[in-house]
């Protein structure tokens, strides 16, 4: 008898925060003109309830909601993506291995070696298609700590958002935990006179050596989410090595680079970037962009890991 009064006050207690949270939603949509609630509308009907569901914070962690239960996703929800995963992985290190895919061929647009993160960015121009070329970008740098803080980091919806104001809406579709790989949905506003943008896509970490781990991402096809009003960009490939930075003390190119560096406090990424923002920007005015955006998040990213 007790414990059942104990269940009953608990969910009208969880009644009531959920109850709060739609007034106070309604109170502030009051407050705005039909132009902007219109807008709002239409920002949130790109979104499952899942999205609704997790805005809903309970206490007691031990009740599992249906937004935990779809973000949680299953190992057979994501049996399609095995091959996929298997592919991409190999790529990345590919790309991000100097030693298979040498950087000869591209530009450098900064060396930044005196900065804290010792960013050195790469751009180069691919021919994707006979009608399409997109500007693939690769970069190294250090941060603080080592990898795991930097790959949860890096996963954290949120973080994410903050760091990048053009962001519109970043969330999981799907996840598997156990095997760390996620569905993702993402989208940017619009910015100047260009429309917003959106993509969905596979992404997965995975340990690929002693002490060296991989995350990559590929977009992929969700019935789920059929394209509307946006265009739909691609990630073609997008992702990063990480390795703390004493595995590589005995790297004659790492050792001379970081000298002044004490290389157990420090990780040591080599990141790559090949999107399809579905825009034709000529490399000349792509590297001036590209130089600037990467230069203020890499810092931005060493900031939030010290």
């Amino acid at each position: 008898m007790g414990s059942q009064c104990c269940v009953q006050e608990r969910s009208i207690n969880r009644a009531s925060i959920a109850s709060k949270a739609i007034e106070d939603e309604l109170e502030y949509m009051k407050e705005l003109s039909f132009c902007h609630q219109r807008r709002r509308v239409l920002v949130y009907e790109d979104k499952p309830i899942c999205y609704f569901l997790s805005k809903i914070e309970l206490l007691n962690d031990t009740i599992t909601t249906a937004y935990s239960l779809n973000e949680r996703g299953t190992a057979g929800e994501f049996d399609e993506y095995q091959q996929l995963q298997d592919d991409i992985v190999k790529q990345i290190q590919e790309k991000c291995d100097y030693g298979i895919t040498p950087v000869d061929d591209w530009i450098i647009l900064c060396d930044n070696v005196d900065s804290k993160s010792g960013l050195k960015l790469f751009i180069k121009q691919i021919e994707v298609d006979s009608q399409t070329k997109v500007n693939a970008t690769r970069c190294e740098f250090i941060v603080p700590g080592k990898p795991q803080k930097f790959i949860e980091f890096m996963s954290n919806f949120q973080k994410q958002k903050e760091l990048d104001s053009r962001i519109d809406a970043f969330y999981p579709i799907k996840k598997n935990e156990e095997n760390k790989e996620t569905v993702i949905y993402l989208s940017y506003k619009p910015i100047l006179m260009t429309s917003a943008r959106e993509f969905i896509y596979y992404k997965k970490t995975k340990q690929i050596d002693s002490n060296v781990w991989c995350d990559v991402s590929k977009s992929v096809t969700d019935s789920q989410y059929p394209i509307r009003n946006k265009v739909r960009g691609e990630v073609l490939l997008s992702g990063y090595t990480i390795q703390p930075l004493s595995n590589l003390i005995n790297n004659d190119y790492i050792n001379n680079r970081f000298k002044n560096k004490n290389f157990d406090d420090y990780s040591f990424v080599k990141m790559y970037s090949l999107c399809d923002f579905k825009l034709s920007i000529p490399l000349y005015m792509a590297k001036g962009q590209v130089k600037q955006e990467m230069i203020k998040y890499i810092d931005l990213v060493y900031q939030k890991l010290q």
